[in-house]
């Protein structure tokens, strides 16, 4: 699985959202719990059944970029707001940042422990293990980067 998401992280970001919104609607197509709990999680958030239809091919997108955002080359970030995290360590304060999962996540915990480990130490990023045997090795691996270290909420 490892070498797989490896090979994967080397593929254009184009290449990668094609193979991604097809296995959207793979997945869709093939599972009526995923059907369901994405009409529920829809309609919760306000949205019409139409509505969750660019979300199906959005969600392969998302999973299928997983690869390159874990094993490719650091993706540039503006930052916006950064005078608050320098305040809060120039104080003594600590930093907690509140993230979406997958992609937002993966990207701010990256470039906050690239810029801010030399002068302040490495970011600690929490994490629910896999509950796949195959993709434990690929997270905890995926994760070890320069500035950044991983605590399981076990």
């Amino acid at each position: 699985m490892l070498a797989l998401y490896r090979f994967a992280s080397r593929w254009p970001l184009a290449l990668l959202h094609a193979v991604g919104a097809a296995l959207g609607w793979l997945t869709w197509a093939a599972s009526p719990t995923y059907r369901r709990r994405m009409a529920l999680h829809a309609r919760l958030a306000g949205y019409a059944p139409a509505d969750i239809r660019p979300a199906v091919a959005h969600a392969g997108r998302m999973a299928a970029e997983t690869p390159r955002l874990w094993f490719g080359a650091p993706v540039p970030v503006q930052w916006r707001g950064r005078e608050h995290i320098d305040a809060a360590y120039a104080a003594g304060r600590g930093i907690v940042f509140m993230t979406p999962h997958l992609g937002c996540f993966e990207i701010t915990a990256q470039a906050a422990g690239a810029h801010y480990h030399a002068t302040h130490g490495p970011i600690t990023v929490l994490y629910r293990p896999s509950r796949q045997a195959a993709l434990s090795e690929v997270v905890e691996t995926a994760r070890r980067r320069d500035g950044l270290e991983t605590a399981p909420t076990t």
